[in-house]
């Protein structure tokens, strides 16, 4: 049987991220998504994909009854290296943990043995740098005096 591909799509990744081999998880794929779903609605799935894989039967109860309170790695946007929040990358847990973002030319090969192997081409982070070279804009004057 000759390897097999799917066509390349983009999508939205969620891989497991991990340091040290002993948080190393079976799969480092966790979910590909549909790229049209919103971030918010990514970032409660990546939530729920993390206190599924890693909760206990009582701490996934508690979470039932108060989401809020009772959820100790909750899924959050990421941030810029300048601070900016981005609903580009989502990211939950400890370690190890979710990162979820858009990817573009994701592909599953398959091989003569069956074994599957997902290839993606990670989208550019915004550069957003200008932020601080830019002057500080002076509002408009309202008095005429000035």
């Amino acid at each position: 049987m000759a390897p097999e591909a799917t066509p390349k799509m983009k999508a939205w990744l969620v891989t497991w991220e991990w340091c040290g081999d002993h948080a190393r998880p079976e799969d480092k794929v966790a979910a590909i998504l549909n790229p049209r779903l919103s971030a918010n609605h990514v970032r409660d799935l990546v939530e729920f994909i993390y206190l599924s894989a890693m909760y206990t039967l009582s701490e996934r109860a508690d979470y039932a009854r108060d989401r809020k309170r009772h959820n100790p790695y909750p899924a959050e946007f990421g941030r810029t290296p300048e601070g900016v929040p981005t609903m580009g990358a989502i990211h939950c847990g400890h370690n190890p943990w979710l990162e979820a973002r858009l990817v573009d030319h994701l592909t599953v090969e398959i091989d003569a043995e069956g074994n599957e192997m997902a290839s993606w081409k990670e989208r550019p982070k915004p550069d957003l740098s200008w932020l601080r070279t830019r002057a500080p804009v002076k509002p408009p004057s309202s008095s005429l005096y000035e």
